[in-house]
């Protein structure tokens, strides 16, 4: 009987859909597995069981039901995480009385709702009035179908300095709140009271990946500077980990095995409307390390759309590099002269889809831009080309494909490849993107560590969850240890499990389930699962296998562990009964019973 919002959203969804979401996941016999999204992996150690509705990680150790998961990728607390899972799940959630709503609504989530309110005022004013038709006549002129601008919430923000601000207040949120969403700016010796971000704008909603808005990007309508202006870093938005569009733009990008990443929100959009749906772009920041992490959850394909008059700015070389550094098969989109990918697809649609078709090779890019700039017959013509095209060959970790370039660059030179090799090495490393990803390098270091230093207290929990994942697994060895106690179990809801198991004829976790509170249930799945996975990983079973014997090693481990506890608090009770306070004797008679439960213990353990 489903009793909870939670337990009917987790009959509607199946973890495989929901993680499938935000990664890609491969079948591994009954379950499916992936690189972690939460520590940086070359070999999957994550898995997802569709069996369990359950997901874990063997690298990092995190692992649990969709909202866990969600909360963790999204960095949400577990009220915000019910409401998107809800939605998508299409579950209302029962109103509560308000003063239990104000008290359950997260920081996050008052934010999350002033966003959301800001697209509706801003698309009423797109709608409504002289200014929002002379906005909309724009944006068709620049190609946008009615259909299109109505599907990405595109609106206009009024040329007034507290419209938005007014609107606001007038739902119930105050004047600092507004503030820490970005869409207002502080008050200063000018203005008497906080103004509007995004005044006479062109509105387009930035959308977190579940669809959520969380910032705006506002183009000025007319003349004006900036020309864009972007909603600043907040706790529901951060810049460099948000790219726009790819709320809409994962699943194609996953079905295609590529992205398209462009400069421009009209180039996002554009391109979708012309059928290039896995095309995404960064949200008002050059390209970060983050923003590559979290395409590689989706593909390791990336194609890149620049005008060909930017090649030598540095900030499209840094994309390019970073792209390059970490690991993806890049390639770059040539574009005519002039034109960006919104220009094309309003001018002649087939020029932007035939580009992405040609797009080329990093290298092929490079070459190209440095042949056509050079003339490689000269000394001083060589010299130059291997300024553009070194540096970049030292950036491709591959050492096959990077010897494969050095000698379609010495051909084309007519120069050794030794002698490049000697000058690439002379190259020092440009420290844009590589101290970042050096950064994410030194934090997984740190991570391996912190869990070395923990390594301790994980196998002690994770012996006790051990021993009952085979119990459930072999339920009918459950009655030879009925005797055991509770106490030897330090976590408490393992502790509840094992007095359930003691109830029971045998350990059979359908039965014991159908008898716990929901949270203890899902851990009863969890268990179950990791030792299924712990049994994968292992391969089949060995003959020499023997579970009784692992369960009472098990048994073994968490007495010896209660005895060494034990005896440290005898020992000190002891020294306290032996030297008593000034002016008090000392306890003969608990000083007796304390040394024989002393002795008792070691010969236990010996």
């Amino acid at each position: 009987m489903i009793n909870s919002p939670v337990d009917e959203i987790k009959s509607r969804l199946d973890v495989v859909d929901v993680v499938g979401g935000y990664i890609r996941l491969s079948k591994a016999g009954r379950n499916y597995r992936a690189l972690c999204p939460f520590h940086s992996e070359k070999t999957p150690s994550f898995f997802v069981s569709p069996e369990r509705q359950m997901w874990y990680c063997f690298g990092c150790q995190k692992g649990g039901s969709i909202f866990d998961f969600v909360m963790q990728m999204d960095g949400l607390e577990f009220g915000d995480a019910l409401k998107v899972l809800a939605q998508r799940a299409g579950v209302e959630l029962k109103k509560i009385d308000p003063k239990l709503s104000a008290k359950w609504k997260t920081e996050k989530t008052r934010l999350y709702e002033i966003c959301e309110l800001a697209a509706k005022f801003f698309e009423r004013q797109l709608e409504a009035g002289k200014t929002g038709q002379s906005v909309q006549k724009y944006l068709k002129e620049r190609g946008l179908k009615s259909k299109t601008i109505q599907e990405w919430r595109i609106g206009y923000g009024p040329d007034k300095w507290q419209a938005l601000s007014d609107f606001l207040k007038g739902r119930g949120y105050g004047e600092e709140e507004i503030e820490r969403t970005g869409l207002s700016v502080r008050k200063d010796e000018i203005q008497n009271s906080n103004y509007d971000r995004f005044r006479n704008r062109i509105i387009f909603p930035i959308y977190d990946l579940n669809g959520g808005v969380v910032g705006f990007s506002g183009r000025i309508f007319g003349e004006g500077e900036p020309k864009y202006l972007n909603t600043p870093n907040t706790l529901i938005y951060d810049k460099s980990r948000v790219l726009y569009g790819l709320d809409r733009a994962k699943l194609d990008i996953r079905k295609d095995n590529f992205c398209v990443l462009v400069e421009g929100q009209m180039d996002v959009i554009m391109s979708h409307q012309a059928g290039v749906r896995n095309a995404v772009a960064s949200s008002g920041t050059a390209l970060t390390v983050e923003h590559l992490k979290i395409i590689k959850r989706y593909t390791e394909n990336l194609a890149m759309a620049f005008d060909m008059d930017l090649a030598g700015e540095t900030a499209t070389k840094r994309s390019i590099d970073l792209a390059v550094s970490a690991g993806f098969d890049t390639k770059v989109i040539e574009m005519p002269v002039n034109q960006d990918p919104a220009d094309c697809l309003k001018n002649n649609p087939p020029t932007w889809l035939e580009a992405i078709k040609k797009a080329r090779s990093v290298m092929e890019f490079y070459f190209s831009i440095a042949f056509s700039k050079f003339t490689p017959g000269l000394a001083e013509g060589k010299r130059e080309i291997a300024k553009i095209i070194l540096p970049v060959l030292k950036r491709i970790p591959n050492k096959i494909e990077q010897s494969h370039w050095l000698s379609e660059l010495g051909k084309k030179l007519k120069t050794e490849e030794k002698i490049l090799i000697e000058e690439m090495k002379k190259i020092k490393e440009q420290k844009f993107g590589e101290t970042r990803l050096a950064a994410a390098a030194s934090a997984e270091t740190d991570f391996q560590k912190k869990r070395d230093n923990f390594k301790i207290k994980k196998e002690r929990n994770n012996t006790e969850e051990y021993l009952l994942a085979l119990l459930f697994a072999y339920p009918d060895l459950s009655k030879d240890f009925k005797t055991q106690p509770s106490y030897l179990f330090t976590n408490s809801d393992l502790a509840e499990l094992f007095k359930k198991i003691k109830r029971q004829e045998a350990a059979n976790s359908e039965d014991i389930r159908d008898d716990l509170p929901a949270d203890l249930a899902d851990r009863i799945n969890y268990l179950v699962f990791k030792n299924d996975l712990s049994e994968e990983a292992r391969g089949e079973i060995s003959d020499d296998f023997n579970p009784k014997k692992e369960i009472e090693f098990c048994f073994s481990q968490l007495k010896d562990r209660y005895c060494r506890q034990r005896l440290s608090q005898i020992n000190l009770a002891i020294k306290e009964a032996e030297n008593p306070p000034a002016g008090e004797k000392k306890d003969k008679i608990s000083l007796k019973k304390l040394t024989e439960e002393f002795n008792k213990l070691c010969k236990q353990m010996s």
